[in-house]
């Protein structure tokens, strides 16, 4: 990946458009979006069947779409997939969905980004049957401590968020599966990065530094 200028931050997931010159940005596409034609040179996609799009009756759908956008050279990851209790269609759907769009990145040999709300044993389940290669990387955690731990233990990746990066929580994870990233909060990313080097005491080219090389590694990229 051939990117103009010094790249200081790396957003992991976001909404937006991206965060500047100086970051490449990670921007999220559901199944159904295109990716777009005049992207950025330092924007990157993933792609997912997000479960608020899931219905009883469109995951036949779904899945076809989210194969033709996934087959873009600059979609990297798949997902946002995963779990929620609290919205979408429930159950063996959200399921069926999810263990599609964990094969799918076994056969492209692609990360999955997660999204799981009261989900983990789903999400666990699914980990056991896959048996994944590559990292899955649960975007936006917000639990506790605990729990954090827990799912670090079992190999999750983190990508945090300015609401995520307590003191409980970064000590419960390993720092060199972590990532950052802005979401959909209106953030930079800078600010997440400051507020992570605050919390961590961390200096502005350690932090940078570390994150780049845990993007590195759960790519296979050098940037």
């Amino acid at each position: 990946m051939k990117l103009p200028g010094e790249i200081r931050y790396i957003d992991f997931h976001t909404h937006s458009q991206g965060g500047g010159s100086d970051a490449v940005a990670v921007r999220n596409l559901m199944a159904g979006d295109e990716v777009p034609a005049d992207f950025a040179a330092n924007t990157l996609f993933s792609a997912g069947i997000h479960p608020w799009q899931l219905t009883d009756g469109n995951l036949g759908q779904m899945q076809t779409e989210l194969l033709l956008t996934a087959a873009h050279p600059h979609v990297v990851m798949i997902g946002e997939a995963g779990f929620d209790r609290l919205r979408g269609a429930q159950g063996e759907v959200q399921y069926r969905a999810f263990l599609f769009q964990a094969h799918i990145a076994v056969e492209m040999g692609k990360p999955v980004v997660i999204h799981c709300v009261k989900g983990w044993d789903e999400l666990r389940r699914a980990r056991r049957e896959v048996k994944p290669g590559r990292p899955w990387v649960i975007h936006g955690f917000r639990g506790s401590g605990s729990l954090a731990a827990s799912l670090a233990e079992e190999g999750f990746w983190f990508s945090l968020g300015a609401e995520g990066l307590t003191a409980e929580v970064l000590e419960s994870v390993y720092h060199e599966k972590l990532l950052l990233e802005t979401d959909d909060s209106g953030r930079q990313i800078a600010e997440v990065y400051h507020l992570f080097e605050s919390v961590t005491g961390y200096d502005e080219q350690r932090a940078e530094r570390l994150v780049r090389n845990n993007f590195n590694s759960l790519l296979n990229f050098s940037l």
